[in-house]
């Protein structure tokens, strides 16, 4: 349905004047075509492979930064930095990175209201990184940390300011399907840690030009965020009041600064309780781990979007299933390929050095076919206004996670985080699965996944078997050929363009 010019901006200052009042209307918040958001956008593949894109672009090149700083300082040295870089991403957390989903949320039912929001939680942001940076500094000084993780931190901290308006920008972006934007704010920060990468080992640099890095690539992407704003941002932005804004946003920072807690504090236990080392060693692997949610991301994200707008018709629902169809494929396949190359693909990019990274990896990967689940199933809560459920269950999950390390780290040391990882990861699966059948009224068992995972399970038992008997490259990767010809022939192919191109059923 199109409007006249006239009607949207009756519209916005009817919602501007509501706001005032302290409520955000249902006409704003639940009837996008009132908010001038482009009529009919619809989950393409094309919005997928952006935003995969995207993730490709931000991980792969912040893994060829990390690679080069752990072969450039060493497995202690590097500890340090590990240790750095998650204090930031807890900063970056309890500052409002969890934002993001709540811009894609409402930028998707509401584009002008999106903007005035983005712009409104960036300042919050920049506002409160000062404080929380000085409490987790005193935390840490409390703690008998050394000056150096002090000062490193203090200035690790600098580098959430921009980052605060690119995650703002591309959290609106999201929403209003602009991906194109979105993957270019990536390449900006992902280039920028290459180049300084390229210093950092010309040089021989150390902790300090690995922290100017950050920083300087963190201001990359936030300029880039600022100028797509200005290209992209409606000519009329909704403000809400502050009471209001705190009420509709908080509880997805709550969850998102819950979850990092418990998804990083195994780091700062490992660097507590065991040392540096292992810090380091535990660190590499699970920075590649992380590299395994780019699919995920890219599948889910592409299409919550459309989800939030569609009140979860029986359309949205089926392309969800054959969205974590693909996710678990995916995970078999990544389970699989670790399991034959993790060896041999970090004595090639690391050295002997870091040789224990790769029995963490074998360890961690489980974890992902766990968080493809997760990510489905939260998709689904927040698509369905049930974030309120995610802070409980990331409570859960922390509580869990701290326990776990702090009696079994001091024994088994990275092994211990690396297996609480997966046992977290089903404590949050379970979790997941009894809040959407609340909210849903059903879980659906995706179809043909238990001769999946008969077959995957086969496979990786020949290539466990190969690796006993001295042929572990060569019979590995016919396992891993058969799995992707099984995939092949059972159509996972048709399931994939479905996700996007779902037959309209008469109740979507």
């Amino acid at each position: 349905m199109a409007f006249s010019e006239k009607t949207s901006s009756m519209a916005v200052l009817e919602g501007n004047q509501a706001l005032a009042r302290g409520t955000i209307p249902e006409t704003l918040n639940m009837q996008p075509d009132v908010a001038a958001v482009p009529a009919g956008i619809e989950p393409k593949i094309s919005h997928a492979a952006l935003l995969v894109a995207s993730q490709v672009v931000r991980w792969s090149l912040r893994l060829v930064f990390v690679l080069v700083v752990a072969r450039t300082l060493g497995p202690e040295k590097f500890g340090v930095y590990a240790l750095l870089f998650a204090l930031t991403e807890f900063l970056a957390v309890a500052s409002g990175s969890g934002y993001a989903d709540y811009l894609t949320r409402e930028a998707a039912k509401n584009e002008p209201l999106g903007w005035g929001l983005a712009s409104q939680l960036a300042s919050l942001r920049i506002a409160i990184v000062v404080p929380i940076a000085a409490i987790e500094i005193g935390i840490l000084h409390a703690m008998h940390y050394p000056r150096a993780v002090l000062i490193g931190t203090a200035w690790m901290a600098l580098a959430v300011v921009p980052r605060s308006a690119s995650e703002a920008v591309q959290g609106v972006l999201r929403g209003v399907c602009r991906f194109g934007g979105y993957l270019l704010i990536d390449v900006a920060l992902g280039g920028s840690l290459v180049a300084g990468g390229v210093y950092l080992a010309l040089r021989h640099g150390g902790l300090r030009a690995a922290i100017v890095s950050e920083i300087l690539a963190a201001s990359a992407a936030g300029i880039t965020g600022l100028v797509l704003a200005w290209k992209y941002r409606t000519t009329h932005q909704i403000l809400v009041p502050r009471s209001s804004l705190f009420k509709t946003s908080a509880v997805f920072n709550v969850y998102s600064l819950v979850g990092s807690f418990y998804d990083r504090f195994d780091v700062v236990l490992l660097s507590k309780l065991v040392g540096d080392y292992a810090t380091g060693i535990y660190a590499v692997a699970y920075r590649a781990l992380s590299m395994t949610q780019i699919v995920g991301y890219g599948v889910l994200y592409s299409l919550l979007p459309g989800l939030s707008r569609d009140a979860w018709s029986k359309d949205g629902r089926r392309r969800l299933e054959r969205a974590t169809v693909l996710l678990l494929c995916a995970g078999f396949g990544v389970v699989l390929a670790t399991t034959v190359f993790a060896g041999p693909a970090v004595r090639l990019l690391l050295g002997d050095r870091y040789a224990e990274s790769a029995g963490a990896l074998k360890i961690l990967v489980w974890a992902v076919i766990l968080r493809y689940i997760n990510c489905a199933l939260n998709i689904a809560l927040i698509a369905a206004g049930r974030e309120r459920v995610l802070v409980t269950t990331s409570l859960v999950c922390l509580a869990l996670n701290f326990i776990g390390n702090l009696v079994f780290i001091p024994r088994y040391s990275w092994r211990a985080a690396a297996v609480m990882t997966t046992v977290t990861e089903l404590a949050l699966l379970s979790q997941n699965l009894y809040w959407v059948r609340q909210t849903l009224g059903g879980v659906e068992f995706p179809e043909g996944m238990a001769r999946t995972s008969f077959v995957f399970a086969a496979l990786l038992g020949a290539a466990l078997a190969a690796e006993r008997l001295g042929l572990p490259l060569t019979a590995g990767t016919a396992c891993l050929v058969i799995f992707g010809a099984y995939l092949y022939a059972s159509g996972i192919l048709t399931e994939f363009a479905a996700v996007w191109g779902a037959e309209r059923s008469p109740e979507g």
